[in-house]
């Protein structure tokens, strides 16, 4: 059975998309507070675990118009002799307050709530679920206490049945602090796609098939691309003109992300837009803004140099009284070594870039190797391991 949820949308809200999932129960999946390629992919997990399920949906017609599907269709389905059930299901991306959301739940009465990213959104529904209902709950991608607010994992046992890891140093830190948990690997290093064909990639972006690449990956949202802008045009400038033969590709998500002075050299180098992973593929090394994206580059082997600044306030206060980890890329948290080169706050500066750069550049077949290994560690022999797992909390 798949059960879908529709949300009542309303003003003053947090950003919430419910979902139905096919493992033979009802379920409210409310994804929350993820990167595009993220959710993509713990969708395609998700969708993935529907093994006894066939899913219709309208295309284009013959002229490229969406076509709907005929009235009735449920009827008609539900004739055909094996299928024993028929639910109709939709996706949407809407804004709810949490209160609102919370009534809704106990109204329709879910076996289970999964929430998936945005802890601090989760919780709160888990909290009032767990006080109020029978209604079992879960969070998909375990809360960052390991980076920031600690204290947290003495509470995940109050405010969930379960939590999902995806990283497997994380399971150590749950597993110490007696936590309900069960490491299921990432989604990234099942279902990223891995371009071969890296010729045939470049001539579709138009890209030499002759020059080496240095990828430049700013960051997914305008305020990280604010901090950045600068001082990777400054590194752009100074790697230009003392090497005209490599190509410097800025891959942002889309068009009103090239602003600043990154703009101004839009002349000078290739911007491609909405191709960060084929980008990556084709690069012989990145320089990179701290977060998943770092991931992706690891996950594909390539060298790189991450960079994190932000206002001198915000990170005042996250390095003083709440950053608890000694690396800010997930390479190196994850390999727990230096493995990347890593430039925070002051050391962000064209000239700081263009040194590691050269360094990478140096030592680059070594450090691939050593990206190499993290893509096997993120992943699980068990392909059904997360629907057992939900089967057997809905069990007890």
């Amino acid at each position: 059975m798949v059960a879908f949820y529709g949300v009542k949308a309303r003003r003053g809200r947090a950003a919430l998309t419910s979902i139905g999932i096919g493992i033979g129960i009802a379920a409210i999946v409310a994804v929350t507070g993820i990167s595009a390629s993220g959710r993509a992919d713990l969708l395609a997990t998700l969708e993935s675990l529907g093994t006894n399920l066939i899913k219709a949906s309208p295309q284009a017609g013959f002229f490229g118009t969406q076509e709907k599907l005929p009235e009735g269709v449920l009827g008609m389905v539900e004739r055909i002799g094996p299928v024993q059930e028929v639910t109709s299901t939709t996706q949407t991306d809407l804004l709810v307050r949490r209160t609102d959301f919370i009534s809704f739940m106990k109204i329709e009465n879910p076996d289970i709530f999964i929430g998936i990213d945005s802890p601090s959104f989760n919780s709160g529904i888990c909290k009032t679920l767990r006080k109020e209902t029978n209604i079992k709950t879960v969070q998909y991608v375990c809360p960052q206490f390991w980076a920031w607010r600690y204290g947290r994992v003495y509470k995940f046992n109050h405010l969930y049945h379960k939590i999902f890891s995806l990283f497997p140093f994380e399971s150590k830190l749950l597993k110490k602090h007696g936590v309900n948990y069960s490491y299921v690997g990432h989604p990234l290093a099942r279902n990223m796609k891995i371009y071969s064909n890296e010729v045939q990639i470049k001539k579709e972006l138009n890209v030499s098939t002759e020059k080496e690449i240095i990828a430049i990956l700013p960051g997914s949202r305008q305020s990280e691309i604010k901090h950045h802008n600068k001082p990777l045009s400054d590194f752009i400038n100074d790697y230009v003109n003392e090497n005209p033969e490599t190509e410097i590709i800025l891959a942002l998500n889309k068009k009103s992300d090239l602003f600043g002075e990154l703009a101004k050299l839009s002349n000078k180098i290739k911007v491609i837009f909405n191709s960060t992973q084929k980008v990556l593929s084709i690069c012989n090394l990145a320089v990179v803004a701290s977060g998943t994206a770092t991931l992706e580059a690891a996950i594909l082997s390539k060298p790189m140099v991450v960079i994190y600044k932000s206002n001198f306030l915000s990170n005042f206060i996250l390095s003083k009284f709440f950053l608890k980890t000694k690396f800010i890329s997930l390479p190196n948290i994850l390999s727990e070594d230096n493995i990347v080169f890593e430039l925070r706050q002051n050391q962000v500066t064209g000239r700081e870039i263009f040194e590691k750069v050269k360094d990478t550049f140096k030592n680059r077949e070594s450090i691939s190797s050593k990206l190499s290994s993290i893509k096997d560690s993120l992943l699980v022999s068990d392909s059904d391991k997360f629907s057992k797992a939900i089967s057997d909390i809905i069990s007890k």
